[in-house]
C-alpha cells in the first residue's frame, strides 16, 4: 500500500494532459486487502487524477480470484475504473476461455474501464 502512496505523493504536483490516464495496479500484492483498502488506494489516485488501474494478474494466482469482487465494488461505490492486465510473463499463458469468462464476468460494471464502448484489456 505505502508504495503506490510514496508514488501519488511524488507524482501529486506533476500535470498531465491526456484523455485518460491508467496506473498498473499489482493484484498479486493485495492478498490481504479488504474492500476498504481498496477504497483507500482508488481514493489517493483519483487525487493524483488517474481515470483507471490496469489490474495486473498473474495466471492462477488466488489473490486475483479473491481481490476481483472487492476491487469491482470499491471503484463501483467510488466513481473509478478499472480494467484487466493480464500478465503473461508471470506464471505464463492464461487460458483464452478464462480470459474471456473474466472480462464477460465484468463487462458489464459500471466500473469497466471501456474504449470505443468495448471492455479495454491489456497484457504485459
Amino acid at each position: 500500500m505505502w508504495i503506490l502512496t510514496v508514488a501519488l505523493a511524488l507524482l501529486g504536483p506533476a500535470a498531465v494532459s491526456a484523455k485518460s490516464v491508467f496506473a498498473h495496479f499489482m493484484v498479486g500484492n493485495t492478498e490481504k486487502f479488504v474492500e476498504a483498502d481498496w477504497r483507500t488506494q482508488i481514493a489517493l489516485a483519483q487525487a493524483a487524477k488517474i481515470d483507471a488501474f490496469a489490474l495486473n494478474m498473474a495466471n492462477k494466482e488466488n489473490t486475483t480470484i479473491t481481490q476481483i469482487p472487492n476491487a469491482f465494488a470499491a471503484a463501483e461505490a467510488l466513481g473509478f475504473q478499472l480494467f484487466f492486465s493480464f500478465d503473461y510473463a508471470g506464471n505464463g499463458a492464461w487460458d483464452p476461455a478464462t480470459v474471456i469468462s473474466m472480462i464477460n464476468q465484468r463487462n458489464s460494471s459500471k466500473a469497466y474501464f471501456k474504449y470505443n464502448k468495448k471492455p479495454m484489456v491489456s497484457t504485459l
